[in-house]
């Protein structure tokens, strides 16, 4: 099945893009190896915070929110750098793991692989003072992408893993 038809199928079954254009890569850029197409160098950003705030009920105060955020630079050579952060809260208990990494990004077929090859990943358990801390332990992640003009005019970074469980749209910074 094409790139299109599956795009165009998926939309068929509920799945809602707020896109009304996509590029896909051209089949001179599919197999460069080498480097990173013009339309992917750069900074992108994914962010998410939760809507839902929680308040210790003895003390007042807020806690946390629980938030996501993903942002990578990918340069014309293949080189990238990658940080992340996740956190997690759930009435006096917050979680939290940040990594950051960087490596060669190899692009071809509409797949991004990011291929780490030095990372830092640390954490906290439920505010208890018990840390995380490990070196090189990031792996390598494959993911669709395409490039799609949103209904603000904007172009954006759609990656999605190759199972189609989890979808991201990355913007540039403002």
């Amino acid at each position: 099945m094409s790139k299109a038809t599956r795009f165009f199928a998926a939309s068929a079954f509920g799945l809602s893009l707020s896109a009304s254009l996509v590029f896909y890569p051209s089949t001179s850029q599919a197999g460069n190896n080498a480097g990173v197409p013009t339309e992917l160098q750069g900074e992108w950003r994914y962010g998410r915070i939760s809507s839902i705030q929680y308040q210790d009920s003895y003390t007042g105060r807020p806690a946390a929110p629980n938030g996501s955020s993903d942002q990578f630079q990918l340069a014309s050579n293949g080189n990238y750098q990658r940080r992340r952060l996740i956190q997690i809260t759930t009435y006096n208990c917050s979680s939290n793991l940040y990594i950051e990494e960087k490596g060669k990004v190899k692009v071809e077929a509409g797949l991004m692989t990011f291929q780490p090859s030095d990372s830092v990943s640390q954490g906290q358990i439920c505010n208890s003072g018990r840390t995380y801390s490990s070196r090189n332990s990031a792996k390598p992640e494959t993911y669709q992408w395409s490039i799609q003009t949103n209904d603000h005019g904007q172009q954006v970074l759609v990656l999605e893993t190759t199972d189609g469980q989890g979808k991201a749209h990355y913007g540039r910074p403002q």
